[in-house]
């Protein structure tokens, strides 16, 4: 009998050539996009994180910058890495941040076409269907892969420098699981299983050093398993690796995780967000509507990056599609479980999109809605479109799946094309998103602050476009403090009066709801823009808001740590100033900054010993000389107080908060 003909060479490159013209369709699309500026979290992760503003090869910047989130109870040392490279090598440029985002958001499409060929290698393996042929599963695999890069919701994870983070971490969840599917493969027909563990394990620590989200890719191979094999080997038995490997790096984590959860996410408020864990649930069934919505069926009108007049549900039917939402999210599960002998792409589609949410549109008090966390999800929806129109359809039509998927990718190309041209200029987004989104606080914020920061100098008109924006938003129900602030700072700036009410009302906003992050670098900004001499001193209307926001803040500690130095150098209460030092250290004793803060103020009120004794901590915190500028500059002032040469204020730095978006 003769062998079969090997495949023609056209045939077995084109999937890799459609692969290689999507990336270069995706580079054109995204790149006005370049040309914009910094947004929201920026500032905190880059533009002003002096760790990660790295000009050595000094091996304590490095560190320093690597470790630069490790006190927020995070470890994103690879993604504060890269930020630091970037620096190394660009400065402050905000285009080559967002072209190097780009280059990750490449890679990962790579990593997405290996994936899925090994998943629909695995899927004919398991369920001997050989309808599909290799060539043309890696076609299929490699439109999946084109659509996703293209995805306007996914823009938000390239555009916006601080989602490097979710972008870099993915870059390692997709990397680890094509090598979890390929050498699953092997294991399958009996082969070892050393390389599988080796490669799940090595890829979440690797995710996990650039964020967080990365935990779930043994979440994903889970369910990559309940759909495709069952956790079983070809001879029909369970896989004794597939099985413990899941149990040793999910089920146990997880079991952990709740525990850690339910000693504080219960609680009425969570964290410093205005909405109780129940709300938060009741809310994200609506939002994950909308995400499905967002995602395959994208609308230039909705796309935006502020979601924050999103109200969050009071209750089952309050409003009365937060009920309709939780019942069509039930019906999609349920379908993707009947389904899962029949069609199991499709019940991993549905799976792989509810799983990206298991961490976010859960319990953990995030933010209710952000788009870059659809990055990975996103995956899930198109293989359910890739399942339904021609893997497994429910009808075959001949012309259905490439006239849908031609439309879609049309689609999908000329809307990211939109928003790409919209980040294209920080004032042409501002205005986008305040045009679209009249009832978010942030984006009415956004514009007044751009106008600001565009004004060449005081007789600008701009100005006087912010002043009407702010004074039109700043008494509104629901608008933070951001808005009276931002005027509290531009009447100063033009010479014109502060009205009282203003400070009514923030302290009003900090008495009945419980501070955002927003309202609290708004307090913060008040007290530095006194100190500066930016805005008029009024020490008792600060004094209130002060009070009113540590009181509802739930132990914020960058508001405890500005009241501190306002009750030193304001109030001229040193006790109440080192009650508050002291607190912060305690609530985040791993956070060399807050300690270096203490060593100041001890400076300050002249206790030397106990500076020297809190500086010698610091000194225990000091690894592979990240702390070495901080520590000499302490011992100079020290040395230079001992000697009575030096009249010492403290200098409270703040780190960059951690990511609670």
């Amino acid at each position: 009998m003769m062998s079969p003909a090997p495949p023609q060479p056209s045939r077995k490159y084109a999937a890799w050539l459609l692969l290689a013209a999507f990336m270069v369709v995706t580079v054109l699309v995204y790149a006005p996009s370049l040309r914009g500026g910094y947004l929201f979290d920026d500032s905190y992760y880059f533009v002003n994180n002096q760790d990660v503003h790295v000009s050595t090869l000094e091996i304590g910047d490095w560190t320093r910058a690597a470790i630069s989130q490790a006190g927020m109870n995070q470890f994103r040392a690879l993604s504060m890495l890269s930020f630091a490279a970037n620096y190394y090598f660009t400065g402050l440029d905000p285009y080559w941040l967002k072209a190097t985002n780009l280059a990750i958001h490449l890679g990962n499409g790579l990593f997405l076409f290996l994936a899925l060929r090994a998943l629909f290698e695995l899927r004919r393996t398991v369920r001997d269907d050989s309808r599909a042929s290799a060539a043309s599963a890696a076609l299929i695999a490699a439109l999946i892969t084109g659509a996703w890069l293209l995805l306007p919701i996914n823009l938000t994870a390239v555009a916006y420098v601080s989602q490097r983070l979710e972008a870099l971490a993915n870059l390692f969840v997709l990397l680890g699981l094509w090598l979890y599917l390929r050498f699953r493969l092997r294991v399958y027909a009996g082969d070892g299983s050393g390389k599988l563990w080796a490669s799940l394990v090595i890829c979440t620590l690797l995710g996990l050093a650039a964020k967080e989200s990365a935990a779930l890719l043994p979440l994903y191979t889970a369910c990559a398993e309940f759909a495709l094999t069952g956790f079983r080997d070809r001879n029909g038995r369970y896989s004794r690796s597939a099985v413990s490997i899941h149990v040793v790096l999910l089920l146990l984590p997880f079991v952990a995780g709740m525990l850690w959860l339910s000693t504080w996410a219960f609680t009425g408020v969570t964290n410093f967000r205005q909405f109780s864990t129940l709300q938060r649930l009741y809310t994200e069934a609506r939002v994950l509507i909308d995400y499905v919505y967002w995602t395959l069926l994208p609308n230039l009108d909705v796309l935006t990056f502020y979601h924050d007049d999103i109200a969050a549900s009071q209750g089952l039917l309050q409003p009365p599609t937060t009920l309709l939402s939780i019942l069509a999210l039930l019906a999609a599960g349920l379908l993707a479980l009947w389904q899962r002998a029949r069609r199991p792409l499709f019940c991993l589609g549905v799976m792989w999109f509810f799983a990206g949410h298991s961490m976010t549109a859960t319990i953990v008090p995030l933010e209710l809605v952000f788009e870059h966390r659809n990055y990975f999800p996103s995956i899930g929806l198109l293989l359910v479109l890739a399942s339904l129109l021609e893997i497994e359809p429910v009808l075959r039509m001949r012309l259905a799946a490439p006239a849908t998927a031609l439309c879609l990718l049309a689609l999908f190309t000329f809307t990211t094309y939109l928003r790409a041209e919209e980040w294209s200029h920080p004032l042409r987004l501002a205005y986008s998103e305040a045009l679209k989104r009249p009832d978010s606080a942030r984006a009415q914020y956004m514009l007044a602050h751009t106008l600001i920061e565009g004004a060449r100098d005081d007789a600008s008109p701009l100005l006087e476009k912010s002043m009407a924006i702010l004074r039109r938003d700043a008494m509104r129900p629901g608008q933070g403090i951001a808005p009276l602030q931002a005027l509290i700072y531009l009447s100063a700036r033009l010479h014109q009066p502060i009205e009282h009410v203003w400070w009514e009302r923030i302290s009003a906003e900090l008495r009945e709801h419980a501070p955002s992050q927003t309202d609290i670098d708004s307090l913060i900004y008040l007290y530095r823009c006194q100190r500066r001499g930016d805005c008029p001193r009024q020490p008792a209307e600060l004094l209130d808001a002060f009070v009113a926001g540590l009181a509802k803040s739930q132990g914020n500690v960058n508001l405890m740590e500005a009241y501190g130095e306002f009750a030193l150098l304001e109030l001229h209460d040193a006790t109440l100033a080192e009650h508050m030092y002291r607190d912060v250290v305690a609530i985040r004793p791993q956070v060399a900054v807050y300690r270096a803060n203490l060593v100041e103020f001890l400076i300050a009120t002249s206790r030397f010993d106990e500076a020297s004794k809190t500086l010698d901590e610091l000194r225990a915190m000091n690894h592979l000389g990240a702390l070495d500028p901080s520590i000499a500059r302490l011992e100079e002032k020290l040395q230079q107080a001992r000697s009575g040469t030096d009249a010492t204020q403290p200098r409270t730095d703040p780190p960059a908060n951690g990511d609670t978006r």
